[in-house]
């Protein structure tokens, strides 16, 4: 079975098809087994034609970067705005249901109703390989107060077209990257939670508002970090200094997978050598 990846609620379950069926990936770890999704009848109001009809099962991902499309837009998070979830890696085998993903889902996710739990794996990781900055901004920002927040804000529409030109060729060149890495679903979650990290402060129509888009930009732009020039992400990260004076790193230090990695073949027992013969 190929591996794949999902994301989840800090409990460690999913909901899936119309019914909300609760799937507990942390169980289903912990138990070791493969697992079997029962699929439910719709209901009378619910059924579809076959061909608009999406395919019931758990929506796996093959690389951590993509585990956040469908889950985030840029304001709204189904898993809470406190910025916390779990990944976790699967084997899976596909639905028999012939479908071919929508763009927004990706076009190498599967849906399953067949999987095995393997590993929990870092939650950074859905943010892409530079996510552990992401994780040191989202940190940074819930640390803030109101006042820091509205200084961030008023800063910024001081600045006028000087900080218009930072952001927007920051996000030429992150919109480049992200699309041509494969990243929109860590990029659309990064921003998302990055906004939220300011929910505890913020007003409509204020500066808190225009401090929490640009702290959900440079969050975006972060996403792709390891593919940009480094002054690319200064130049708009600048604008949240003195309160954020460096973006540190969060999280545990693992190594991201490469896209298409193997997995590692299990380490073989060496071979005893044979007795030599007596002459």
């Amino acid at each position: 079975m190929a591996t794949y990846y999902v994301i989840a609620r800090m409990d460690g379950t999913r909901q899936i098809g119309p019914d909300r069926q609760v799937v507990d990936l942390a169980a289903a770890l912990e138990r070791g087994i493969t697992q079997f999704i029962a699929e439910t009848a719709a209901e009378p109001d619910e059924e579809r034609a076959e061909g608009e009809r999406e395919p019931y099962g758990l929506l796996l991902h093959p690389e951590p970067a993509e585990t956040g499309l469908g889950i985030a837009d840029d304001m709204t998070l189904t898993l809470g705005v406190d910025g916390a979830f779990r990944v976790f890696q699967l084997q899976a085998v596909p639905i028999p249901e012939h479908f071919v993903p929508a763009s927004a889902v990706g076009a190498q996710a599967i849906f399953t109703r067949e999987f095995l739990a393997t590993a929990e794996v870092p939650a950074w990781w859905a943010y892409g390989p530079s996510g552990r900055r992401v994780l040191g901004l989202l940190y940074a920002l819930s640390g803030l107060k109101r006042e820091q927040l509205d200084r961030i804000g008023r800063r910024i529409d001081a600045a006028g077209l000087a900080f218009a030109r930072d952001k927007f060729d920051a996000l030429a060149a992150a919109d480049t990257a992200i699309g041509g890495a494969g990243r929109p679903g860590a990029a659309r979650l990064a921003r998302g939670y990055a906004r939220a990290a300011t929910y505890g402060t913020w007003e409509k129509d204020s500066a808190l508002s225009h401090a929490a888009s640009a702290a959900g930009d440079v969050a975006y732009v972060l996403t792709v970090a390891d593919l940009l020039q480094e002054d690319v992400v200064d130049r708009l990260a600048h604008w949240l200094a003195p309160e954020i004076p460096e973006i540190g790193f969060g999280g545990e230090d693992e190594e991201y997978p490469k896209p298409g990695q193997p997995e590692p073949e299990p380490e073989l027992e060496p071979e005893s050598e044979p007795d030599a013969q007596q002459a």
